[in-house]
């Protein structure tokens, strides 16, 4: 008499190609060879298959998850660094950069909108901009840059404080001259670590002058800063 295969052995490879609704496959297909041992089925290959490719299928978009979440996808195919000139301003446009790779008096575009940034959560921010010429058009304008102490997240209410009291602090000035007059459609913004980038070594936070009425030309730098 033939052996007949086991039924959860061909089930699960089946979903396991289909990519059905995670961990199925995988679990059917460790209950189907304990199955298979204790009655004598065929399909053993069948199992180790759909718990192989189910496997490989949750490594591969937890790992794309992982690399989302941290900023290190977005236009990857297109990303450049921005060039800067000896006096470190760009002088020409990256395609998409990282927020992280913003300097102190880089120019910047993003698509978010600036006036829903104090609205949300700022870890809906998008994590990818634009950096640009300060004489094109531009959302942004990043006057300070600074890390935050090492260490266990501070939590995202302390990280926030931080972030509030040193981008209000003389950084402000000390960039745009003690004596600019600001147009009043100007707000300070900033970035800051989330604790899933605060995992991955990202302490950095960036004060920005933006308009949220609209995109400006030219920089708010003081010619002496």
């Amino acid at each position: 008499m033939s052996q007949k295969t086991n039924v959860l052995a061909i089930v699960a490879f089946v979903m396991s190609l289909v990519c059905a609704i995670p961990l199925v496959p995988l679990v059917l297909g460790i209950i189907a060879l304990s199955q298979i041992r204790n009655r004598g089925e065929k399909g053993k290959g069948l199992a180790i298959a759909a718990i192989a490719i189910h496997g490989a299928t949750i490594a591969f978009y937890a790992i794309f998850v992982i690399l989302g979440l941290t900023g290190s996808l977005g236009d990857a195919g297109d990303a450049s660094q921005p060039k800067h000139d000896t006096g470190g301003q760009v002088n020409g446009s990256g395609s998409s950069s990282q927020i992280n790779d913003i300097r102190t008096g880089d120019c910047f575009n993003t698509d978010d909108d600036l006036a829903a940034y104090q609205e949300k959560d700022g870890g809906q921010a998008r994590r990818s901009v634009r950096i640009v010429s300060c004489d094109q058009p531009h959302k942004g304008e990043a006057y300070a840059v600074f890390n935050l102490e090492d260490g266990a997240y501070p939590g995202t209410d302390k990280v926030v404080a931080i972030a509030e009291e040193k981008c209000a602090s003389t950084k402000l000035a000390d960039y745009v001259g003690t004596n600019a007059k600001l147009s009043q459609t100007l707000d300070v913004y900033y970035y800051y670590p989330q604790l899933t980038s605060w995992t991955f070594g990202d302490r950095e936070v960036t004060c920005f002058l933006g308009d949220s009425s609209g995109a400006s030309t030219g920089s708010l730098r003081s010619t002496g800063s």
